[in-house]
């Protein structure tokens, strides 16, 4: 029983050191692969990165630049912390969501939660 206990001890602890321990900059890394993923490209990069909301129905605004055929184009991007949509990538990087339905996202999910551009 000892052993097990110990076991327990041990796999909490490696648990607790897998994150930062700062919930927002490892919610903008997983932001961050989800879009490189969406775009096909792991070498996008990123630039005016904002979480805004809360740990529980937050969202990661920004900007990705990626390659898309043989150009290179940036777009601005959504992700939601709780996954319960997206991620969304303006139109133009590939996404089907219209331009009227991204920039309507945009605003009520970024700029009306404190994204400062």
């Amino acid at each position: 029983m000892r052993q097990i206990a110990k076991l327990l001890l041990l796999s909490a602890l490696l648990s607790a050191c897998t994150g930062s321990g700062d919930w927002r900059a490892d919610a903008i890394t997983a932001a961050e692969g989800k879009m490189r993923s969406l775009v096909s490209d792991p070498s996008a990069t990123f630039s005016h990165v904002q979480l805004t909301g809360d740990s529980s129905s937050g969202q990661t605004c920004g900007v990705i630049t990626a390659k898309v055929g043989t150009f290179t184009k940036e777009a601005r991007f959504i992700v939601y912390i709780d996954n319960a949509a997206g991620p969304f990538v303006e139109p133009g990087m590939g996404q089907s969501m219209s331009r009227a339905d991204f920039d309507w996202a945009w605003k009520n999910d970024c700029l009306n939660e404190g994204y400062k551009s």
